[in-house]
C-alpha cells in the first residue's frame, strides 16, 4: 500500500515541479516588463512634477508683479530661484533616460522652456524695481510735506499782502497764486503717470510732466523776479518752490521707469504665451511615453496568455495522472474495509454481539482486530451499567487503562451517585427543620411591619410641613428674580439713552467743524473781493468795505464756532463717563439676577424633592402590606416543604449504597430539627409582640384618645400586585 502511494505521488510532484518551473519563467518575463512600465510611469510622474514646478514658478512671477512690499518682492524672487533650480533638476532627470524620438522631443520642450525662463527672468527684474511702490514712497515721505508747507506760506502771503493792499501788491498774489496752480498741476501729473495702464500712455504722461514742468519753471521765474519787490516772505516762498521742483523732478523720474507697467505687459502677453507652448510640449513628450506603455502592455498580455495556456495543459495531465492513481488505491483499500464498516455500524446500532475474523496482516488486519477487542470492552462497560439502572450501586467498574475514558466515566458516575444519594438524604431533612425556622421568622416579620408603619405616619407629618415651607421660600426666590430682571432692563435703558446722547453730541461737533470750513470759505470769498475790488480802483471802493466787514464776521464766526466745538466735546466726554458708568452697574445687575435665580431654581428643586420623599414614604406603606402578607404565606409554605423533605426521602430510598444505617441517621436528625423548629416558634413570636407593644406605647402613651391628625397619610395594608416583588432585606 505504501508503495502504491510513493509511486503515484511521486509522479504528480514531477509534473508539479514542471508546472512551477514554466510559472517561474514567464512571471519573470511579466516582472521585467512590468518594471520598464513602472519606469517609465515614473518618466511621466516626473513631466507632472515638471509642469506643476513651471506653473507654480508662474505664479511666483505674478506675485513678484502684483506685490509691493520689497520684502516679499525679495522672498519671492528667492522662491523663483528655488523653484527654476528645481525645474533644471527635472529636467535633467528626463533627459539621462531618453532616447530615440523622446529625446528629440525633450529637446524641443527644453529650448521653449528655456524661452519661457528668459522672458520670466525679465518679468521678475522690471517687477523687482517696485517703480509705483517707491515713486510713491517718495512723494509721501519728500514732496508731500513740501506741498503743504508751500500750501500754508502761499495762505499767508496771500493774506498779508490783502491787507496792505496797493496795486503793487494785489499783483504779487495773483502772481503768487497763479505759481501756486502751476506747481499743483505739476504734481498731479505725478498721479496721472502711475494710473497709465500702458507703455504708449506712460510716455504720453512723461511728456505732459515734462511740459508742465516747463510751464512751472517759466511762471517760477518771473514770479521771483517781482518778488523782491513784495518783502523778505515773498522771496523765501520763491526759493522754497524752486527748492521743491528737483524733488519732484526725481519723484517723476521713479514712476517713469515703468517698472511694475513693463513686467505685467510681459507676464500678460509674451511670457504667457511662451509658458503655454512649454507646457503643451511637455504634454506631447508624456502622450509619447504613454504610447510605449500601452504598447508594452498589450506585449506582456500576449505573454501571459501564452504561458497560461502551457500551464493549464500541464495541470490537466497532472490532474489525469492522480485521478487514476487515486481510483487504483481505492479499490484496493474498500475491499478490505467493507466489512470493518460493517462491524462498526452494528456497534453504532448498539449490537456487540458481532465480530469479524482476521484475513490479511497488513493495515486493514490491525484495523479488525482492534474493532473485535473494542467489541469485547463495550459489553463489559453495558453489564456494569445494567446493574447500575437495577439500583445496585455496590457494582465495581474497572477501567481497561488510565486513558479508558468509558471506563473511568462509570467508575467516576458510581462513586458520584453513590455521594448524591447521600448528600440527598441529609439535605431532604435539613429542608424539613428550615421549614420550621422559616414560620418562625415570618412572625417576627409581621410584628416588624407594625412597628414600621408608626414610624411612618410620624415620618410622613414632618415631610408635609417642611414642603410648605419650601414652597414658600420658592414663591419668595420668584417675586425677587422679577425684581432683579426688571432692574437690570431699566438700567439697559439708560445705558442706551446715554449712548444716544453721546451720538448726537457727536454729530453737533461734526456739523460745528462744517461750519467753521464755512467761515474759512467766506473769509477766503472776502479776500478775493477785497483783490477786485482794488482792481476796479474808485468804483469799487464801497465794495473793499463790504468785503472788510464780510471778513470780520466770518473771523467771529469761526471763534464762537471753535467755542462751541470745545464745550461739544466736553459734553461728549461727560456722557461717555456716564455710559461707562452705567454699563459697569448693568453686570453687577445681571450678576444679582442670575444668583436669584440659581436661589429659585434650588428651592423648586427641594419642592420636587419634598414631593419624592411623599412618594417615597407612601411606597413604604406598600412594603409594610408586603410583608405581612408574606409572612403568612412563607409560614404556610413552610409546612407544605417539610411535607416534600419527607417523600423527598421515600424516594432516595431506592438506590442501595450498602449503609443501612444511614437512613435511619437522617430520620432521627429531622425528627431533632422539628423538634428545635417547634420550641423557637412560640416564643419568639410572644417576644417579637411585646417588644414591638412596648415601643409603641413609649412612643404614644394616650393613643387612644388621640383626635384624628391632620396632616400624613392613612396606610391601606391590603394585598396588591406589587406583593409578589417584595423581598425581605438582610
Amino acid at each position: 500500500m505504501k508503495a502504491k502511494l510513493a509511486a503515484s505521488s511521486g509522479l504528480v510532484l514531477l509534473l508539479a515541479a514542471a508546472a512551477g518551473g514554466l510559472s517561474y519563467w514567464r512571471l519573470s518575463e511579466l516582472a521585467a516588463s512590468q518594471q520598464v512600465l513602472a519606469a517609465r510611469g515614473q518618466r511621466v510622474g516626473t513631466i507632472s512634477d515638471l509642469q506643476n514646478a513651471l506653473g507654480a514658478a508662474g505664479r511666483t512671477e505674478k506675485n513678484i508683479v502684483l506685490e509691493s512690499d520689497p520684502k516679499r518682492i525679495a522672498e519671492f524672487g528667492q522662491l523663483l530661484a528655488h523653484q527654476n533650480a528645481e525645474l533644471a533638476r527635472l529636467r535633467a532627470e528626463l533627459e539621462r533616460g531618453a532616447t530615440g524620438d523622446e529625446q528629440r522631443l525633450l529637446a524641443t520642450a527644453a529650448d521653449k522652456l528655456a524661452a519661457a525662463g528668459r522672458t520670466q527672468a525679465e518679468t521678475a527684474k522690471w517687477g523687482s524695481l517696485n517703480s509705483n511702490f517707491r515713486a510713491s514712497q517718495f512723494y509721501q515721505a519728500e514732496i508731500l510735506p513740501q506741498v503743504r508747507q508751500l500750501t500754508a506760506a502761499s495762505d499767508a502771503l496771500r493774506d498779508r499782502l490783502a491787507k496792505e493792499g496797493g496795486e503793487e501788491a494785489l499783483r504779487g498774489a495773483l502772481a503768487f497764486e497763479r505759481l501756486r496752480a502751476d506747481w499743483l498741476r505739476y504734481t498731479r501729473s505725478f498721479a496721472l503717470m502711475l494710473s497709465t495702464g500702458s507703455l504708449a500712455e506712460l510716455d504720453g504722461a512723461v511728456k505732459e510732466a515734462d511740459a508742465l514742468e516747463a510751464a512751472f519753471r517759466a511762471e517760477l521765474a518771473r514770479t521771483k523776479a517781482a518778488a523782491p519787490g513784495l518783502g523778505e516772505g515773498a522771496v523765501d516762498l520763491a526759493s522754497r518752490y524752486e527748492a521743491a521742483a528737483p524733488l519732484m523732478k526725481r519723484a517723476l523720474a521713479i514712476a517713469a521707469e515703468g517698472g511694475n507697467l513693463r513686467a505685467a505687459t510681459l507676464t500678460m502677453g509674451e511670457g504667457r504665451e511662451q509658458l503655454a507652448a512649454a507646457m503643451k510640449a511637455y504634454d506631447e513628450v508624456a502622450a509619447f511615453i504613454k504610447q510605449e506603455m500601452t504598447q508594452a502592455a498589450v506585449q506582456g498580455a500576449a505573454n501571459a496568455d501564452s504561458a497560461k495556456m502551457m500551464l493549464i495543459v500541464i495541470l490537466l495531465g497532472s490532474l489525469a495522472i492522480g485521478i487514476g492513481a487515486s481510483t487504483w488505491i481505492a479499490l484496493a483499500i474498500s475491499r478490505g474495509l467493507a466489512e470493518a464498516v460493517g462491524l462498526a455500524d452494528a456497534v453504532a446500532e448498539g449490537d456487540l454481539s458481532r465480530t469479524l475474523t482476521v484475513r490479511s496482516q497488513d493495515e486493514i488486519g490491525a484495523l479488525v482486530a482492534s474493532l473485535n477487542a473494542m467489541t469485547a470492552n463495550l459489553k463489559a462497560n453495558a453489564s456494569v451499567a445494567e446493574a447500575i439502572a437495577a439500583g445496585d450501586l455496590t457494582v465495581e467498574a474497572k477501567p481497561l487503562s488510565d486513558r479508558d475514558a468509558l471506563g473511568l466515566a462509570l467508575k467516576t458516575m458510581l462513586e458520584r451517585l453513590r455521594s448524591v444519594v447521600s448528600e440527598a438524604l441529609g439535605a431532604a431533612g435539613n429542608v424539613s427543620a428550615g421549614s420550621q425556622e422559616l414560620s418562625a421568622s415570618a412572625e417576627q416579620l409581621s410584628q416588624g411591619s407594625t412597628e414600621q408603619a408608626s414610624s411612618t405616619e410620624e415620618a410622613s407629618a414632618s415631610m408635609e410641613e417642611m414642603a410648605a415651607n419650601v414652597r414658600q421660600n420658592a414663591q419668595n426666590a420668584s417675586q425677587t428674580e422679577t425684581i432683579a430682571r426688571q432692574s437690570a432692563r431699566d438700567a439697559e435703558a439708560s445705558g442706551a439713552a446715554v449712548g444716544r446722547a453721546v451720538e448726537a453730541m457727536q454729530t453737533i461737533a461734526q456739523k460745528i467743524t462744517i461750519v467753521q470750513e464755512i467761515a474759512r470759505q467766506t473769509d477766503l470769498l472776502a479776500l478775493n473781493a477785497a483783490v477786485e475790488a482794488a482792481r476796479a480802483g474808485e468804483h469799487g471802493r464801497g465794495f473793499a468795505v463790504v468785503a472788510s466787514e464780510v471778513r470780520k464776521l466770518a473771523e467771529r464766526s469761526q471763534t464762537a464756532a471753535a467755542e462751541i466745538g470745545t464745550l461739544s466735546a466736553d459734553s461728549v466726554r461727560v456722557a461717555r463717563d456716564a455710559g461707562e458708568m452705567l454699563g459697569r452697574l448693568v453686570p453687577d445687575i445681571k450678576r444679582t439676577a442670575g444668583l436669584v435665580e440659581e436661589i429659585t431654581a434650588a428651592c423648586r428643586e427641594q419642592d420636587v424633592g419634598s414631593a419624592q420623599i411623599n412618594q417615597a414614604i407612601q411606597q413604604l406603606d406598600k412594603v409594610t402590606q408586603q410583608n405581612a402578607s408574606a409572612s403568612e404565606q412563607v409560614s404556610a409554605t413552610s409546612e407544605e416543604l417539610a411535607a416534600q423533605a419527607e417523600q423527598l426521602q421515600a424516594t432516595i430510598a431506592y438506590f442501595r449504597i450498602g449503609d443501612a444505617e444511614a437512613g435511619a441517621r437522617t430520620d432521627a436528625a429531622v425528627g431533632q430539627l422539628r423538634r428545635a423548629a417547634s420550641r423557637m416558634a412560640a416564643p419568639a413570636k410572644v417576644k417579637v409582640a411585646a417588644k414591638v407593644a412596648a415601643k409603641v406605647a413609649a412612643k404614644n402613651p394616650v393613643k387612644a384618645a388621640r383626635p384624628a391628625a391632620s396632616g400624613g397619610f392613612a396606610f391601606d395594608m391590603g394585598e396588591d400586585e406589587d406583593d409578589a416583588a417584595f423581598k425581605r432585606s438582610a
